[in-house]
């Protein structure tokens, strides 16, 4: 019977791009399964494909836009237009300068 291959902590990092301490974390978390031999940790490669296609893209998610209602993002614009905010809420228009009463 043939045994496969066991990785380290350093050669699944390696095999993630990230750091061992990551892969440490995974482990402790029950995100990636492996086993832990006296002091050491031991990755079955299987476990790691599974659970490389399980990973979600690194970074913010996208905003899910497009699938909201027309009503709902007319609302939206509307709240945005009515707060006197512009799209993308940073920043809000400058108030009028009030002119000094003689």
């Amino acid at each position: 019977m043939k045994r496969p291959r066991l990785l380290s902590v350093a050669e699944a990092a390696a095999e993630l791009d990230a750091s061992e301490a990551y892969v440490r974390r995974l482990l402790l978390r029950e995100r990636l399964y492996g086993t832990k031999l006296g002091f050491v940790w031991v990755i079955y490669p299987d476990d790691l494909e599974a659970f490389k296609q399980l990973r979600r893209a690194p970074g913010r998610p996208p905003k899910a836009v497009e699938g909201a209602d027309k009503t709902s993002l007319a609302k939206i614009t509307g709240e945005r237009t009515r707060a006197g905010t512009n799209r993308l809420l940073r920043q809000r228009p400058r108030a009028r300068s009030r002119s000094k009463r003689g």
